[in-house]
């Protein structure tokens, strides 16, 4: 799946989860391209802070949904405790989430909310409650549902940042400029150039008016130097090699105005699936690699990935799947072949992940947790064992 991220400034990070199966969001799709801001929102919907509910985040939002409560209760000693360790409140409108608090403890920790406009696009984020914002994003869009202008405050509700951002006749971004502040000049101006076809060909960067970097997309001589004594110019070339077999090795490589060279490969099998890439530096020499291998019905069966200079395994995954091509065992071996875990996955007719465990090199089970789903496929019980003695049971009400 190809994964697209048109990311403004860095404030939208995604929040890394630490569920053991593959999570995934259509980024190709034209809603993501277009609103990255959408996903934003949906994301913060799905993120309570338990490992394992990234199994429901694939699934979308009722529209007719009110309100989602989120109930996680800590074990001493295998007894349940009275009081919840946290709760958190979820409010929604049109399937949109609108309003998120999260308590610790019975204690308000956090609370942040979303407006959008009439297409669903959110225009204002904010952490806080209204009368006591300690952080806000503002967005304004063209007719086509662009971002034209991103703004972001501190807690005083003083400006710290603003992105101003213009577009071609195609909708693609040709000036990027970005203010400090209340400042009348931008600190920052970025230019994109494109062809007749749509494709990048140049882009410049701009720090308080002088160029500094200068980014040429085309395939010059490997190492050819660009003489600028004063702007960074850089050659990155996009190329594809195709091999008698069907095979193909897509590569990106940036030349920098000192003539050093970093590269990206990806290789590609005749069925267009990745078996292998490779990044490599301007010595030469492989920083990082990793390969896949893939069994006859077209799962990844082997992910290796490789220490520095790319002939030593640092850790290799095994998996093994079911009927329905879902994962049901992931065996993980460090670079001398030696066993490190074992991760099982255990689904219910419909699909839904009811049992997830993970084992020591020593068969001992370390973290087991058990799901359970509503009739709307909606999951709304985890309980969560650690070393065999019950740790955590997270509870989810829906209101509609």
């Amino acid at each position: 799946m190809k994964k697209f991220f048109t990311i403004i400034g860095s404030m939208f990070l995604f929040i890394s989860l630490q569920a053991q199966f593959i999570y995934t969001i259509d980024y190709s799709s034209s809603k993501f391209q277009d609103n990255w801001q959408h996903y934003y929102a949906k994301y913060h919907s799905y993120y309570q802070g338990i490992r394992a509910l990234a199994v429901y985040s694939e699934k979308e939002i009722n529209k007719n949904l009110k309100s989602k409560e989120d109930i996680v209760y800590h074990f001493k000693n295998g007894v349940k405790q009275e009081q919840a360790y946290s709760k958190s409140n979820s409010k929604y409108v049109d399937g949109l989430l609108t309003n998120h608090k999260y308590f610790k403890k019975g204690k308000l920790k956090r609370e942040f909310s979303f407006e959008y406009n009439e297409y669903g696009y959110y225009t204002r984020y904010y952490r806080g409650s209204v009368n006591n914002t300690k952080y806000e994003e503002q967005l304004v869009f063209n007719d086509s549902n662009r971002v034209i202008q991103y703004s972001s405050f501190n807690k005083k509700h003083k400006l710290h940042r603003k992105y101003v951002i213009k577009y071609n006749d195609n909708q693609q971004i040709i000036r990027k400029d970005i203010y400090d502040g209340i400042h009348l000049e931008p600190k920052f101006i970025w230019l994109y150039q494109y062809n007749e076809e749509g494709k990048r060909i140049q882009t410049e960067h701009y720090k308080k008016g002088k160029l500094k970097t200068k980014w040429v997309y085309s395939c010059d001589e490997e190492g050819s130097k660009v003489k600028d004594k004063k702007v960074d110019v850089k050659t990155s070339c996009s190329l594809v090699e195709h091999n008698n077999d069907g095979s193909y090795v897509k590569i990106y490589r940036t030349t920098d105005s000192k003539g050093k060279i970093l590269k990206s490969r990806w290789t590609y099998n005749k069925d267009s699936v990745l078996t292998a890439y490779e990044r490599i530096n301007n010595k030469g020499v492989i920083t990082s690699k990793y390969t896949n291998e893939y069994d006859k019905k077209g799962n990844r069966i082997v992910y290796s990935y490789y220490k520095r200079g790319g002939e030593k395994v640092r850790h290799r995954n095994e998996f093994k799947y079911n009927d329905t091509k879902k994962v049901v065992e992931k065996i993980v071996y460090n670079g001398k072949e030696k066993l490190k875990s074992k991760n099982q996955y255990k689904y219910d007719t419909q699909g839904n992940m009811i049992e997830y465990s993970i084992f020591n090199s020593k068969g001992i089970i370390e973290w087991k947790d058990e799901y359970t789903y509503n009739d709307k496929g909606e999951l709304i019980s985890e309980l969560t064992y650690k070393k065999g003695k019950a740790y955590s049971q997270h509870n989810v009400v829906f209101t509609y």
